[in-house]
């Protein structure tokens, strides 16, 4: 995938050592590679649907660590949040690219004698789904106070503004831990997209965040 443009910058908050070291490797694709290298400590769960009227959905939730790609996955120039930040379209191609890099390590987690739900869902549909994504562990200290670490536009803009999706946007946190979470699936195996997540790659591109 393309590399993205030089307007990827960073505040004063971020150490120079730190920003040459978010900007390598150079390609999305070579961190898709480092990522599906050294996931690490897989977990994974069935969850149902929060949304009203969506309780009845199943989708599977995997936690996992990727101790050395990670900061650059979710912050560097060349990253996750990066490639939506070219345009909502990339990202999802992103997106797709990392969960079937990831899959077969994900799947390697999955026991069906675990947890009875799994025999109610279909994993690999699920990872598969338009819907399913990649993303930061929503830590609730990380979210309650946000730093200002990214001065990449129009997420400082809109952050200024007080929107709460771009405060959190120009934050780069380094984190190690993520998910991925697979589609929501009715019981009959259709994919379910909350009302609230039809639009996650606009957000993602506008903000920095979902």
């Amino acid at each position: 995938m393309r590399s993205t443009p030089a307007t990827w910058l960073y505040t004063e908050s971020v150490p120079s050592e730190r920003q040459a070291a978010l900007a390598s490797p150079s390609s999305f694709d070579d961190l898709v590679a480092l990522a599906a290298a050294e996931i690490s400590r897989v977990r994974v769960r069935v969850q149902p649907g929060r949304d009203p009227g969506l309780e009845h959905c199943l989708q599977p939730v995997f936690a996992f660590e990727l101790p050395s790609a990670g900061d650059q996955l979710f912050n560097g120039p060349f990253g996750y949040r990066a490639q939506y930040w070219v345009s909502p379209s990339q990202g999802l191609a992103a997106n797709m690219a990392l969960l079937s890099a990831l899959t077969p390590k994900l799947l390697a987690a999955v026991d069906p004698t675990a947890e009875p739900n799994f025999t109610k869902l279909d994993v690999c549909v699920s990872l598969r789904a338009s819907s399913a994504k990649f993303w930061i562990q929503e830590i609730p200290s990380l979210l309650a106070n946000p730093t200002e670490d990214m001065n990449v536009e129009p997420w400082r803009t809109e952050a200024k503004r007080g929107v709460q999706l771009a405060r959190w946007g120009v934050c780069a946190p380094e984190v190690t831990r993520f998910d991925v979470k697979g589609a929501l699936m009715d019981p009959h195996g259709n994919e379910v997209v909350p009302s609230r997540k039809i639009g996650r790659h606009y957000d993602i591109h506008h903000y920095g965040f979902s």
